[in-house]
């Protein structure tokens, strides 16, 4: 028989604690389902948090306590920014909001979904009703109060470049030092063991991202969650290179299995999902949601060709 002490030690979450990847950039992996979303932390002359995973307890079980072990709270944040607007990396923005005072700087297409998520993410969760979750009504907003345009730069080291496909709002933020991105969801190479395949809203989108980042100086990439064909850390220019290179391929494989899928005579998108899945993915979700918006892309741009 256990104490009423050694229950609640048992009921607290597993401990994790900001690793540092490069100078200057620590990697929180913060527990979501069978996966984890990465916040990121950057210090310096100034501190910036980036995302915040999915939940407010996220922030009180996992954030607060391992910017404590860094010798930090959030009152030592200066700037809080998010990857892109989906509910595993802004879910606990207005929890952090209540406890401290730093800025939200926000790209220009988020800002609007940051101060008010909650009509995005039923948007988002919708489209597919009989193969999504409940959407996530219980998002908070919160004011930001620095818009930023795709190239800016902020704190004079972080600079926005605007990489859609996941999602029209996607961002990775460029670390001038270190000439790394991190790229939230907007790399998405064979997907996690959420989500069965490559999870991207705009095929167009994410083609044009993969090209324009192909074209940068990266000489690391860090992700928002450990990708499938992947993983979630690449470093020096000929991975990063050879990892971008990658999620065209594919891009490339899931065109020719639906191409093949649909020659057959194979018409229901649902079927073509766990199919590709099957054949290609990592496991098969809870729900085919994120798997279906990525099949439609390839059905319509294939049907328009």
């Amino acid at each position: 028989m256990t104490s009423a002490v050694e229950d609640m030690e048992f009921m607290k979450p597993p401990m994790v604690t900001f690793r540092q990847m490069l100078p200057g950039i620590f990697l929180l992996e913060v527990p979501f389902g069978p996966v984890w979303t990465g916040v990121y932390l950057l210090t310096g002359e100034k501190n910036i948090l980036i995302d915040t995973a999915a939940k407010d307890t996220d922030v009180d079980y996992y954030i607060v306590p391992a910017l404590r072990d860094l010798g930090m709270s959030v009152d030592d944040i200066d700037y809080l920014v998010n990857t892109h607007c989906h509910g595993d990396h802004i879910g606990g923005n207005y929890r952090l909001r209540q406890l401290g005072d730093f800025q939200v700087a926000a790209f220009e297409l988020a800002a609007p979904k940051i101060e008010d998520p909650v009509p995005y993410a039923i948007q988002t969760r919708t489209k597919f009703p009989e193969h999504s979750p409940v959407p996530q009504s219980f998002l908070k907003g919160i004011p930001v109060d620095i818009v930023l345009k795709d190239g800016d730069i902020l704190a004079d080291r972080l600079q926005v470049i605007h990489t859609p496909g996941h999602d029209n709002d996607c961002v990775c933020w460029y670390d001038i030092p270190t000439k790394t991105i991190i790229t939230g969801d907007s790399l998405q190479a064979n997907g996690t063991i959420c989500q069965g395949v490559g999870f991207y809203k705009s095929l167009a989108d994410y083609e044009y991202t993969l090209n324009r980042l192909i074209q940068m100086e990266i000489e690391n990439i860090l992700c928002g969650h450990d990708y499938v064909g992947l993983g979630y850390v690449i470093r020096e220019k000929e991975n990063v290179h050879n990892a971008l290179f990658t999620c065209k391929c594919y891009v490339s494989e899931y065109d020719s299995y639906i191409r093949a899928c649909m020659k057959l005579g194979v018409s229901d998108p649902s079927e073509i999902a766990e199919s590709l899945i099957r054949s290609k993915g990592c496991g098969m979700p809870e729900h085919l949601f994120m798997a279906l918006y990525t099949v439609t892309e390839h059905i319509q741009q294939i049907n328009n060709k």
